[in-house]
């Protein structure tokens, strides 16, 4: 299945979706199947081809679901997500693999860059970012900051990880326990039409500098 657009009336809903009880997304799901998620796999399917990596796409789980499983959410969290999350990545193992993400709301579209971090990923992360190669991250990060407005978010730990100088000029990197850079934009006129997968392949390849800096330095 190319991807063709998504439907703008289904996209709309998604605003809707935190305020809606059990019945009314019953009547709902369809339309937001054949408008949203549907379209969704094959959106993350088509620009995963495009970016010039080994990237895995699997239905089940690069696709999130709208609704939320309660038992894992935070208390008071609504039952449905205002948003599409789409995923990609390079590995065998999702969870410690560098990976793209897609997040699509009613008005806009988030791109992002990243891998979780396991104790290994951790340790061979601060021995990259604090040796020689880390400034070629660094780099990146600054030309996606100053081209995209990117950010980059992760949890952090409150000192810098001996053995490195508290004022290594990595050091917000080094702090680091995952890693994520993302930015957002406002959705495109394309967004109904199959274009806008050349607009989000564009984005991603944005990031591509950074997915394979991960690669490279973090993976076997």
């Amino acid at each position: 299945m190319s991807f063709a657009g998504f439907d703008p009336a289904a996209l709309a809903l998604l605003d809707r979706l935190p305020a809606m009880s059990v019945d009314e997304y019953a009547a709902t799901k369809s339309l937001l199947a054949a408008g949203v998620t549907k379209p969704g796999g094959a959106l993350i399917a088509d620009v995963a081809a495009r970016l010039g990596a080994d990237l895995t796409v699997q239905p089940r789980s690069s696709v999130s679901p709208l609704h939320r499983d309660l038992r894992f959410a935070p208390e008071g969290a609504a039952r449905y997500k205002d948003h599409l999350l789409l995923t990609t990545w390079e590995g065998v193992d999702k969870k410690a693999a560098p990976m793209f993400w897609i997040r699509v709301d009613a008005t806009r579209a988030g791109f992002a860059s990243g891998i979780g971090f396991t104790p290994t990923i951790r340790d061979r992360w601060r021995a990259a970012v604090g040796g020689a190669t880390g400034k070629a991250l660094a780099d990146d990060l600054a030309v996606l900051a100053r081209q995209r407005h990117a950010e980059v978010a992760g949890d952090q730990v409150k000192k810098v990880p001996a053995p490195f100088d508290t004022d290594h000029p990595r050091a917000d990197l080094l702090r680091r326990t995952g890693f994520q850079v993302r930015f957002v934009e406002d959705l495109p006129d394309s967004v109904r039409s199959p274009d806008f997968a050349d607009w989000c392949a564009d984005r991603l390849l944005a990031l591509l500098p950074v997915h394979r800096w991960l690669l490279a330095n973090l993976i076997d």
